[in-house]
């Protein structure tokens, strides 16, 4: 970390306590900028080679029913302000809408506006409005937002052809190549990564689903974004905490996370029973995450949490040279 994150100072306070001389050690290190961290970040460096926190769900705080789908508390301009810059981003086709639009759902749930019964349904172009009006603000970071199609009984052509019509919206906003960019390049924009299974454009994150609840010997899977970089990534979101947490630690000590390889790494998991409940899983697994020391200078590439906070945000941020 450079210096300006690293710096330590060191204040030695002496002072008489009881009679009798004590000297007090104080040390405090400065703090992450979380809202523009990218700024100490060299213009050269490819985003695969920068340790990125990511939320997964991005827009679940407000799901029905929360018990079983929420992985969020904070909104997307909390999210970003503490740090985040890959948003997880699940649409789906609203029926009900003429012409038809792209809502926020995750699984059998859609995301709303707000905590009520009566709220509206959240749209992607709301969610993109604050992505938008972050990056204005902050024009030295950039934001990773991967969508997925991800209702199984929806046409994935049609989502394709609603999304790219969202996005020609504001077209100078994004960043659509499927190739790997360099940070200099994207600075101010959003990143598309792209989940759809028949690529169009964006970077290609299409992976195939980790949906097993039984343990494997190595739990990330490697694709391809383009036919020379690739894609690392651990999603095993059925396994129980014991499993996912192997996973995850596996995952961070043989990550591949370089100029050519973009590597993800899920946190979150609903778990192997019957009942999922991620706010339960992530406050276990979070607290581990916190407690595990990360060596400084080494990309972990995208690291994704539930429940994500300022302080999952800062530990990973600070990992970056």
């Amino acid at each position: 970390m450079r210096e300006t994150w690293k710096r330590v100072m060191v204040l030695v306070l002496t002072l008489a306590m009881m009679g009798a001389n004590t000297t007090i050690l104080v040390q405090a290190e400065d703090s992450v900028e979380t809202a523009d961290w990218m700024a100490e970040i060299s213009d050269e460096i490819p985003l695969s080679s920068i340790s990125i926190p990511g939320t997964h769900d991005s827009c679940s705080r407000f799901i029905f029913p929360g018990y079983f789908l929420q992985c969020q508390n904070e909104g997307i301009t909390t999210q970003l302000e503490n740090g985040y810059r890959y948003l997880d981003i699940r649409v789906g086709l609203d029926e009900g809408q003429d012409p038809k639009k792209l809502k926020l759902i995750h699984a059998f749930g859609t995301c709303r506006n707000e905590k009520s019964w009566f709220s509206g349904t959240l749209y992607l172009e709301s969610v993109l409005d604050e992505v938008y009006a972050f990056l204005e603000e902050h024009p030295t970071e950039t934001v990773i937002v991967c969508v997925k199609p991800e209702s199984e009984g929806d046409d994935q052509t049609e989502v394709w052809g609603l999304l790219e019509d969202v996005l020609s919206n504001n077209s100078k906003m994004w960043y659509m190549d499927n190739a790997i960019p360099h940070l200099g390049d994207v600075r101010g924009r959003c990143v598309l990564a792209s989940r759809f299974e028949e690529h169009q454009k964006g970077m290609n994150f299409y992976w195939k689903d980790q949906n097993n609840d039984y343990a494997v010997d190595i739990p990330y899977a490697v694709s391809m974004i383009n036919t020379g970089q690739r894609l690392w990534v651990q999603d095993r979101y059925k396994y129980n905490m014991e499993l996912k947490w192997d996973a995850f630690v596996d995952d961070l000590e043989n990550c591949q996370a370089d100029t050519d390889t973009f590597s993800i790494n899920f946190l979150s998991t609903s778990g192997s029973g019957a009942w999922s409940h991620p706010a339960r899983y992530a406050e276990i697994l979070n607290q581990k995450f916190m407690e595990y020391e990360l060596s400084e200078d080494t990309c972990y590439g995208i690291l994704v949490f539930d429940y994500s906070d300022e302080a999952i945000a800062r530990k990973v941020i600070a990992t970056n040279q």
